[in-house]
């Protein structure tokens, strides 16, 4: 009569794939869940950069400020995975925190108007994280996006 079963060799190396397979897995499961959460930023931006387009168009030039664009102050504008939003020459400075993760904690994602180069009264857009400004616009304000690129939207890495 022949023994079936799996030899102590054949387990071992279904257990060093297995373990081989969730090491890789696990990180990018865990900028995946990082991205979900930073999503929320991008809800908030949405409205204050609603708020600083209309400040734009009544006034021809951009806040200064949160107390400029008649917004709370940082501290006061916050959410699930935001700590606060801070306006600073038309740029939306957007600080990681309360639950998000830890790897994203207090990292900044910001978003710039673009203005269409020599048209002030074309239309603004925005680029957010490390996007770069299209050919003929230029972005207003500093970009102080710290976060690692792999943690944010694709809309947000170039």
């Amino acid at each position: 009569m022949k023994n079936k079963g799996f030899t102590l060799i054949e387990l071992m190396i279904v257990v060093s794939i297995i373990g081989i397979l969730a090491a890789i897995a696990l990180p990018s499961y865990q900028d995946y869940t990082i991205r979900a959460q930073t999503a929320e930023a991008m809800i908030l931006a949405t409205e204050i950069k609603s708020e600083i387009t209309g400040y734009y168009k009544a006034r021809g030039s951009f806040p200064v400020s949160n107390k400029a664009a008649g917004l709370p102050e940082p501290e006061y504008l916050i959410g699930n995975y935001v700590a606060g939003i801070e306006i600073n020459n038309g740029a939306v400075h957007i600080t990681l925190g309360n639950r998000i993760n830890a790897q994203a904690a207090g990292k900044i994602i910001s978003f710039r108007p673009l203005t269409v180069i020599d048209s002030p009264s074309s239309p603004i857009s925005w680029a957010c994280g490390y996007a770069s400004a299209p050919k003929g616009m230029e972005a207003v304000g500093e970009n102080h996006t710290n976060i690692e690129v792999r943690m944010i939207s694709w809309a947000c890495r170039e």
